[in-house]
């Protein structure tokens, strides 16, 4: 085979262009006359750790492979092939790959071969047995970490690294902190389990802090500590080690708890006790008893001194008594019985006896933590309910004190559980004998019996794409008929393709180490790399992308006819899986026959919930007759290409932008003088009622929605006709003078649009820093509005990463009635249809479908991506001068760009608006994330030094440089006691309270609030998950009853009723956001709106409930300590926090919801 392999390629040898001292090595093998040298072009077809094959005909060791290139089945090479005249076998001497263009650039910045160490500064992502890895790929053991540093998932590091020659992994060879410092005398402000927070600011965790012999951290006490730079949650530091200086003043805590944790469900001195505990499933209402038997196997008596219950289960389920001694052992049986009144706790909880001794003393706070393995022997129990197997009350006798449990004999105890709250309940029974102590769970599933509307309709099945269509020997594509939606819009296609490469899709689906192909995304971010670095995360976001699209592939789909169009259903499409828009591509196959299938390419026109409909070719369209199809996603990059094609034209913003350092002045843009006579006028009046105006925010799709709280923001007020008259005579910007459109803006909101209008740090970035509820687009529009009309050469091009915050913008203009006609449009993109825009803003977007009209306006609304569309009309850099991108945290940098690109770098303003602290880009891809296409250009350029916080230099102007960041701190929408969570973690407790006291007390008295006067509920369900038919959506049928439940509630108070459409409902599922519209539907709460953060994006409601799975765990601790949990029983290791709240929940109340925050900061409102 190899002879005639080497006959093949014969024909294609020709003689080696080697330099000369490399064939003067080679002259010794030509002497011996039985070898011949040629070089050959072709592919490596086959590559092992140390030998490979090119063209599957032409044998080479690793050992040949110039400078220990690691080579890629794939990659074109160029061989010096030696042939043997025996054998005729073929062996490459001398193997030089030939590089791409993108091999090239990344080789500008260090070759993959160089097998040289190499500087990685990353995050710790995953941690093993003795290793872990670095930004996901970069191996490295715990031998090759600096002496004293344990590293934990989310540490900062510098590494060395190298490329593992013929492995194609990287390997890091030293691993230290990236930053490290030592913090004295502080204090341990919270400690839930083995997690815990120094000064509310430093994370540490028990598993991995390193502590003196004998010392256990306790809440309160003083200490020092080593910290390393960390992500932890909302915490950037993480204590690496710790040592007391103080201990708190406090009751010791029982050092027993952790030896019963472990020992407590043990049978010990030969007492055997029933194993198997567990109610099973309970409805609401109904009682179900069971009988625990202990049996005493040895031959000395035990005196059992007493039966308690731990306490764990608040709503108090579970209840028991002994069983005269003659008693036969009873079945389980199901009893409708209701409580009675006179039924005491004591009663119900303690058979105490009045023995006193070292084990009975021991307080069941001291058990609270002791949870272990679950039993699993069987117990005495049946499950028919007829009347002869009741156990009734007056069977159950009180124990006697001190009663013996002889050798051989057998004692019983009779368990009532209540079903009162749904979901999952565990409680522990304590059987405490005069030498020892055994411990049993006892644990029901409480169901109500509105869950029965939310079963699974059907089995959870999900259908994938067959893989032998993938191996389809012939096809025939056929196309739609060009449909054109507006004959304005044919722009020409300056838009590159920018495919992504070969090598890099590869690497990805091959899970080979990114740093082998492009070691530049190791370097931290600098204006050499920037380019290639950000273009290589946006590949790898694609390349995720349209791996995940391909799992949502269907086989066998009917589609739907509607009219003259088909419609194709896609199950969990309304919660973006998968991810569909207007315009996108499908691609629909008919059913393979004899080898051939036919392939239909369509466009979705319209998404409603899970239903898409399709433009197909006509033929096709007419012809179908519901024969099974299979469905393709296609991935549309539209958006991505634009990032691509910003990426190349911002380098002109250079330095001065991308990394700004220094801060040069410029001379103002505008100058006069403010009419102060307004200021002293508006004073006072930020909070006043009749000086504000519904500032609710539209949904994307909208009908207008006016909520309580939209009265507590500042907003525009309304307009006189002398000011009116003001605004048509204005003068040139020097000359006038200045006053505020919104008179009621406050000090730093007015500070920002005075610094926004002088520019006098153009082109630098001004941030404009706005937590929630501060006013951040109140005060955009009020910029706006200066620039355009302080500055009659402005052109402003106002960005947001999503169509909604855009259309608010441009709704905030609308209303403030001062802009002339033909002064501002909105932009969409091509895709979007006009049904989904809000009234208001529809006249505005008539003018936006002729781009090349369009950019002609003054004040141009647009999203990020579709800002895009300006380069492809050839509009050149500097056609706009300021350029605002609100929600500025939420887009990613490279898609923050496409607007910056078309400014100039000379005259040119940038505002940011939004918030680093909230949740930031969307980004599914690990690797990207990993390598910091996660991080928001906002949130980048606010940890770069002239940005930074710096309390010494700017502690009289809120901590930051006022030229370049104003800070909004006035919250106008929440009350206290929900802004003193978040201040405190994420806005150094700066945050100050403005809200109208007439609405955010509004339900202080409700009566159903653990705590009066703080409107905060913290609901614990124990519930299970659930998914049904094709959807991969989740849904917990506890936790919507319970959300039900806290509706009604509210909905029918006598006291504090609430209107039903003043309350929200958000949940992450889509699944859940069905079922819960469905109970809402029986009881006729329709008006209650119900969906994901997205949709509830800078509205307000009077109430808002949190129903999702997710813990954030500073919000549980808050409430806790606060005294507003309710519900389940509380893991053991944060029990003992619920004892030094300020007061504990009632449990009786029977309904109210889970309520928990996202993982990155969303403020409760």
């Amino acid at each position: 085979m190899l002879s005639l392999a080497a006959k093949l390629v014969a024909f294609f040898w020709r003689t080696a262009d080697t330099p000369r001292e490399e064939a003067g090595q080679l002259e010794p093998e030509l002497a011996e006359g039985d070898t011949k040298l040629k070089t050959v072009r072709g592919v490596v077809t086959r590559y092992c750790s140390d030998y490979g094959m090119i063209d599957d005909m032409i044998y080479f060791s690793s050992d040949a492979v110039t400078s220990r290139v690691l080579l890629n089945v794939g990659q074109e090479v160029i061989a010096v092939v030696e042939e043997n005249k025996v054998s005729n076998g073929l062996k490459a001497i001398r193997v030089e790959a030939v590089s791409d263009k993108w091999e090239d650039d990344s080789r500008n910045h260090g070759s993959p071969s160089d097998c040289g160490p190499r500087v990685l500064i990353g995050c710790v992502t995953s941690l093993v047995e003795g290793a872990g890895c670095i930004s996901q790929t970069t191996y490295f053991s715990l031998e090759s970490v600096c002496e004293g540093f344990e590293p934990c998932k989310g540490d900062w590091v510098e590494a060395e690294y190298r490329i593992r020659p013929g492995t194609w992994s990287s390997e890091a060879t030293s691993v230290k902190p990236l930053r490290y410092k030592r913090v004295d005398k502080v204090c341990i402000s919270s400690l839930c389990g083995r997690n815990g927070v120094l000064e509310e600011s430093i994370f540490f965790t028990l598993d991995s802090l390193k502590l003196p012999d004998g010392y256990t951290p306790r809440r309160g006490d003083v200490v020092n500590a080593v910290v390393v730079e960390s992500s932890q949650s909302c915490y950037v530091w993480r204590a690496l080690c710790m040592t007391l200086v103080k201990r708190r003043d406090a009751a010791p805590v029982h050092e027993a708890t952790h030896f019963y944790g472990t020992i407590l469900l043990k049978n010990k001195g030969d007492i055997e006790v029933t194993q198997v505990t567990h109610f099973g499933t309970l409805k609401e209402g109904r009682s179900k008893t069971m009988v625990i038997w202990i049996e005493n196997k040895g031959d000395i008596p035990q005196n059992l001194v007493s039966c308690k219950l731990a306490g764990w289960d608040k709503s108090k389920q579970f209840r028991f008594q002994m069983l005269d001694k003659d008693q036969m052992c009873p079945v389980v049986s199901f009893v409708s019985v209701p409580e009675k009144e006179n039924s005491s706790d004591e009663n119900i909880n303690s058979l105490n006896s009045h023995t006193k001794n070292k084990t009975s003393q021991m307080s069941e706070s001291s058990l609270v933590n002791n949870r272990g393995i679950s039993p699993g022997d069987c117990t005495c129990k049946g499950e028919n309910g007829e009347k002869d197997n009741i156990l009734s009350r007056k069977q159950m006798t009180e124990p006697e004190p001190g009663g013996l449990v002889p050798p051989g004999g057998k004692t019983f105890i009779v368990v009532i559980c209540d079903g009162k709250n749904p979901g999952r309940c565990k409680e522990l029974l304590l059987l405490c004998f005069s030498d020892f102590l055994i411990g049993r769970y006892l644990e029901v599933n409480v169901i109500s019996g509105e869950e029965s509307l939310l079963a699974a309709r059907e089995p959870f099945s999900w259908k994938k794409l067959k893989s032998s269509q993938a191996l389809t020997s012939a096809k025939t594509t056929v196309v739609v008929t060009a449909q054109k939606r507006n004959s304005r819009r044919q722009l020409p296609s300056f838009l590159p393709q920018y495919p992504i490469p070969d090598r890099l899709r590869k690497c990805v689906e091959q899970k080979i180490d990114i740093l082998t192909f492009q070691p530049l995304l190791a370097e931290l971010l600098n204006m050499s790399n920037y380019k290639e670095k950000f273009s290589t995360l946006l590949w790898l976001e694609e390349i995720y992308a349209e791996m995940e699209l391909k799992e949502y592939n269907m086989s066998g789909i009917i589609l739907r006819r509607n009219g003259d169009l088909l419609v194709l259903e896609v199950p969990g499409l309304a919660e973006g899986r998968p991810s569909l828009y207007a315009g996108d591509k499908l691609i629909l196959k008919t059913q393979e026959y004899n080898g051939h299938a036919i392939e239909y390419i369509s466009y979705v026109t319209e998404i409603h919930e899970e239903d898409v409909t399709l433009k197909i070719n006509p033929e096709f369209e007419q012809a179908y007759n519901f024969e099974p199809m299979d469905v393709e996603f296609t991935y549309n990059r539209t958006t991505s290409r634009r990032c691509h094609f910003a990426l190349e034209h911002v380098i002109h913003l250079g330095v001065k932008v991308l990394f700004p350092e220094e801060i040069i002045l410029q001379s103002p843009q505008v100058t006069g003088n403010w009419n102060h006579a307004q200021d002293t006028k508006s004073s006072g009046q930020s909070t006043s009622k009749k000086n504000r105006k519904t500032m609710t925010d539209q949904a994307e799709h909208g009908t207008e929605e006016r909520r309580v709280g939209d009265k507590d923001l500042p907003v525009l007020a309304p307009f006189t006709a002398e000011m009116s008259d003001w605004v048509d005579e204005i003068q040139t910007p020097k000359a006038r003078k200045m006053e505020f459109f919104n008179p009621v803006l406050n000090e730093n909101q007015k500070l920002a649009v005075k610094r926004i209008l002088s520019g006098d740090c153009r082109p630098l970035p001004y941030i404009l820093f706005g937590p929630p509820g501060t006013g951040k687009t109140v005060t955009i529009i009020e910029a706006v509005l200066q620039v355009h009309f302080a500055l009659p050469d402005s052109r402003i091009l106002v960005c947001a990463p999503s169509n909604s915050a855009a259309d608010l913008v441009c709704l905030r203009l609308h209303e403030s009635k001062v802009l002339q006609p033909a002064t501002m449009v909105r932009v969409n993109a091509t895709c979007r249809f006009e049904e989904i825009v809000i009234d208001a803003v529809k006249p505005y977007c008539r003018d936006g479908e002729d781009i090349w009209k369009a950019s002609r306006f003054r004040i141009i609304i647009t999203t990020c991506s579709s800002s895009g569309l300006f380069y492809q009309i050839g509009v050149r850099v500097g056609h706009f001068t300021h350029v605002f991108v609100d929600e500025a945290g939420q887009a990613s940098e490279p898609e923050c760009l496409i607007p910056l690109g078309l400014m100039s770098d000379i005259s040119g303003q940038i505002v940011l608006a939004g918030d680093p602290m909230q949740l930031g880009p969307v980004i599914k891809s690990r690797l990207a994330m990993a390598y910091g296409l996660n991080v928001s250009f906002l949130e980048r350029l606010m940890s770069r030094p002239a940005y930074q916080r710096d309390e010494n230099a700017f502690g009289a102007c809120g901590a930051h440089n006022p030229l370049l960041v104003t800070k909004l701190v006035k919250n106008y929408r929440s009350h206290e006691a929900l802004l003193m969570l978040p201040s405190r973690l994420f806005y150094h407790r700066e945050l100050e309270v403005c809200a109208d006291p007439t609405v955010v007390t509004s339900l202080l008295g409700w009566e159903k609030l653990p705590k009066k006067g703080f409107p905060l509920i913290f609901h614990g369900v124990r519930g299970s998950e659930a998914r049904e038919g094709k959807s991969p959506s989740w849904f917990n049928p506890a936790e919507a009853v319970q959300v039900l439940r806290y509706c009604c509630l509210l909905a029918h108070s006598i006291s504090s009723q609430v209107s039903a459409s003043d309350i929200g409902v958000i949940t992450p599922y889509r699944k859940q956001v069905e079922k819960i519209r469905i109970l809402l539907r029986n009881v006729d709460l329709m008006d209650i709106k119900v969906g994901s953060v997205e949709e509830f994006q800078g509205q307000e409601y009077l109430v808002i409930i949190i129903s999702t799975d997710p813990c954030f765990g500073a919000l549980l601790e808050y409430s806790i300590t606060n005294g507003v949990y309710m519900g389940c029983d509380l893991p053991p290791a944060l029990q003992s926090l619920q004892n030094c709240g300020e007061g504990v929940a009632d449990p009786s109340y029977p309904v109210v919801p889970e309520s928990t925050g996202p993982e990155k900061h969303q403020e409760p409102s």
